[in-house]
């Protein structure tokens, strides 16, 4: 399987035709969103990013705590899927500002990055982000993104 292919494999969570175009492309042309491994979950409910622990994602080899750069990269990168699935946007979305709080250690396990988006206004779109490990919150995010035209229908 090549890196830029969509699978059922790669991505349990989300069959291929629950994702529209742009969120294919962040998923599957961004080296790095690879990286990261991050899987997507959507139900009529809710929007959830989620990703496993690996050994490339370490950043306190002692305690076996993800970096926390993964950690606001999972973040970002949920933001802006759920910006594009919630806005219908036409390109991923450029984030002007960004913000973490990291609240205690996300140790070895899986995390799950729920975005909501704060305000929407004319010209900028503040996106929240809550990162647990298992029930456990573990770091907060603050997304600021420049206002982008919806796809047209």
């Amino acid at each position: 399987m090549s890196q830029a292919s969509l699978s059922e494999d790669r991505h349990p969570h989300l069959p291929a035709t629950d994702l529209n175009q742009v969120q294919r492309d962040i998923l599957d042309k961004t080296p790095f969103v690879g990286f990261l491994g991050l899987t997507v979950s959507l139900s009529e409910r809710a929007f959830s990013c989620h990703m496993t622990f690996r050994e490339e994602h370490i950043g306190n080899p002692l305690l076996r705590t993800f970096h926390g750069g993964i950690v606001a990269s999972l973040g970002e990168t949920s933001a802006a899927l759920y910006l594009v699935h919630e806005l219908n946007l036409d390109d991923e979305p450029q984030c002007s500002s960004m913000t973490m709080d990291y609240l205690r250690p996300a140790f070895a396990g899986q995390l799950r990055a729920q975005p909501r988006i704060v305000r929407s206004g004319k010209r900028l779109v503040v996106v929240s982000v809550e990162i647990f490990l298992d029930a456990r919150l573990v770091a907060t995010g603050r997304y600021i993104y420049s206002r982008q035209s919806p796809r047209s229908q």
